[in-house]
């Protein structure tokens, strides 16, 4: 009988340790920036093989994207240990979120948004109109925002569409890089689904956010859900049930890049399926003062929650400890 190497039987026993456990293939970025294990995803859900009659990844995620994600079903191993962690932790975060947003002052909120870029169409422009007129703790930072903007103006060189920044048509992250800013939201998708399907318009968004990066290589990335349009509109792509499948595409684009999402669809629809008529100014997607209300109180809880979870310096806790006793000056209305 011949002598089993060390090597040998080191990999013999390796093999039947791991034997009960797969391993699976690195998962890869798709073209909208959601991470997606192919091979995962067929040996989790045989039925959907079995339909498909394919484990072609690209099939496979054409069905999570289209059916998958609504039916729970989770595009990673990661995913799906993630969402079993978070279940456990959730209840925990909730019975204390009241008594956390609380240490967050009016100021801390101000101040983050300050620091911040709003980047968008026309439904954006409202926005920026709303947080001028009422007293917003947003109103004091930049907008770049124009109406029918799309990602496939955004992402051009030169375009008649680039929102204005100095005198100037440009590039948004042209003009990002020229800001004293921290951060962008980015909210776009309405005219892109009037010309382009879900994933082409994901896909648009993913390419914008990834070119500001380029640009400015510090900045963090919000992505800002599409807003839900008027019960039974449609215009081509532009529908409800597309709006839904985009932002659930946009916020797995954010959890796998580590950038922010912040849900104002679902705040909006006021428990329905839609946009109400009452918060609705014509008949599709643009929105009233009421709205914009809601977009208000959804934009101070998002950056409470962001600022209880942002590690701080031990200069940030003692500035934060102060309070604020100044008054702002005029000049620091949104800057256009």
């Amino acid at each position: 009988m011949k002598k089993i190497t060390k090597l040998a039987a080191a990999m013999i026993i390796l093999t039947v340790v791991t034997s009960g456990f797969p391993v699976y293939s690195e998962p890869e970025t798709m073209s909208d920036g959601v991470i997606f294990d192919g091979e995962y995803y067929a040996e989790k859900y045989p039925d959907v093989v079995e339909v498909l009659q394919t484990d072609d990844t690209e099939a496979l995620y054409d069905h999570y994207r289209t059916y998958g994600r609504q039916e729970g079903r989770f595009p990673t191993k990661e995913r799906e240990e993630a969402a079993s962690q978070n279940a456990v932790s959730a209840d925990t975060i909730s019975r204390n979120d009241t008594v956390k947003k609380k240490a967050v002052s009016d100021n801390d909120v101000r101040e983050f948004y300050s620091r911040s870029v709003f980047i968008g169409d026309s439904v954006m422009t409202g926005y920026k109109m709303y947080v001028n007129y009422y007293d917003s703790l947003a109103s004091d930072g930049y907008f770049l925002a124009t109406n029918s903007y799309a990602t496939f103006h955004a992402l051009k060189e030169e375009s008649n569409l680039h929102p204005m920044w100095r005198g100037v048509k440009q590039p948004v992250w042209k003009s990002v890089s020229s800001m004293e800013v921290d951060r962008v939201f980015i909210m776009l998708g309405t005219n892109d689904l009037i010309c382009w399907d879900v994933e082409h318009t994901a896909k648009g968004i993913y390419d914008l956010a990834a070119r500001i990066i380029e640009e400015v290589p510090e900045i963090e990335i919000h992505l800002v859900s599409m807003t839900p349009a008027y019960p039974g509109a449609a215009k081509n792509h532009l529908t409800n049930e597309n709006i839904n499948i985009l932002n659930a595409t946009l916020k797995e684009m954010a959890e796998d890049n580590g950038w922010g999402y912040i849900d104002i669809n679902t705040a909006l629809k006021c428990g329905g399926k839609a946009l109400p008529p009452e918060l609705c100014s014509d008949g599709l997607i643009h929105e009233t003062a009421a709205a914009y209300g809601i977009w208000d109180k959804a934009f101070k809880e998002y950056a409470q929650e962001f600022l209880l979870l942002k590690p701080q310096t031990d200069e940030e806790d003692k500035s934060q400890s102060e309070p604020f006793s100044g008054e702002r000056p005029s000049s620091m209305r949104t800057r256009l």
